[in-house]
């Protein structure tokens, strides 16, 4: 049979991706955390960073269980959530395990998502998201979730795609109670302080603002009054009090003043850009 002359490269496993599986055994044996073994994996497929998350389809939520970065974290925003129900969707058809899931093949534009994921795949300067289920319990769903920078290896989706089965495997058969004391450790580790204290412009967007209400705060970041959002925006100014009012209600700030003094900050210009967009300011 004539399989043309552009065949693909077969990938094969090296010494790097060996020994990332075998990370992911000892901890389903309990012999390593879980963070350990995702930075194993996160590194030998050349991915910027990732999740191990547990969505569940009859609550819309998710929380994470794992995160592994490979980028220094005083220098650039490190990832705090997952993406996968906001880039996935409502998984009207639900995943089937070691099924993988890539964002350019869902074909959607960065820009019809989330402020939220907008401003990360920005940030990152990302290329793609993979998503790997690795259990599937009908309503509850378990993802591997790697994000690939636009300077990635080409094949990184080919070997993903080779050893996922074995991840999914290997994550099914893993100690009791792995999991649920992975969900708890990350519960601790996340800043206790009370959304008037917390980050407005954080990517665990701690208000619950809503994609137009986080635009507005972008826009008042960049010094822009309220008239000047509408206009950029195209809404009347009655649209934009309304999301003002919303944003005051979740922020615990009182007026446009005490927002736009908040949102100007140091702090919050580097939740939102990152240190490195400071010291181009």
């Amino acid at each position: 049979m004539d399989l043309g002359t552009e065949q693909r490269r077969a990938w094969f496993p090296n010494a790097q991706h060996t020994k990332a599986i075998i990370s992911f055994i000892q901890w389903s044996q309990g012999g390593i955390v879980l963070d350990a073994a995702l930075a194993a994996i996160v590194e030998a497929f050349g991915a910027d960073c990732g999740v191990i998350s547990r969505s569940w389809l009859n609550k819309n939520g998710e929380r994470v269980a794992s995160r592994a970065d490979t980028r220094d974290q005083s220098n650039k925003r490190p990832l705090f959530l997952s993406h996968t129900n906001d880039i996935l969707g409502p998984f009207t058809n639900k995943p089937k395990r070691a099924s993988v899931f890539s964002f350019l093949d869902e074909g959607k534009d960065v820009s019809d998502l989330s402020a939220v994921v907008t401003d990360w795949f920005d940030h990152r300067n990302l290329r793609d998201i993979l998503f790997i289920c690795l259990d599937n319990h009908g309503n509850e769903l378990d993802f591997l979730e790697l994000h690939f920078c636009r300077n990635c290896n080409r094949d990184y989706r080919e070997g993903i795609e080779a050893v996922a089965g074995e991840l999914s495997e290997i994550y099914r058969n893993r100690r009791p109670g792995l999991i649920t004391e992975a969900l708890s450790r990350q519960s601790l580790v996340k800043l206790k302080r009370p959304v008037e204290d917390a980050l407005i412009m954080s990517t665990e967007n701690p208000a619950k603002l809503t994609r137009a209400e986080w635009r507005v705060c972008v826009l008042i970041s960049r010094g822009l009054s309220a008239q000047a959002i509408g206009a950029e925006l195209g809404i009347g100014p009655a649209t934009v009090r309304t999301h003002l009012k919303h944003v005051y209600s979740k922020t615990g700030l009182d007026s446009f003043h005490m927002l736009a003094r908040r949102l100007v900050s140091l702090e919050e210009r580097e939740a939102l850009h990152g240190i490195q967009y400071q010291a181009r300011a």
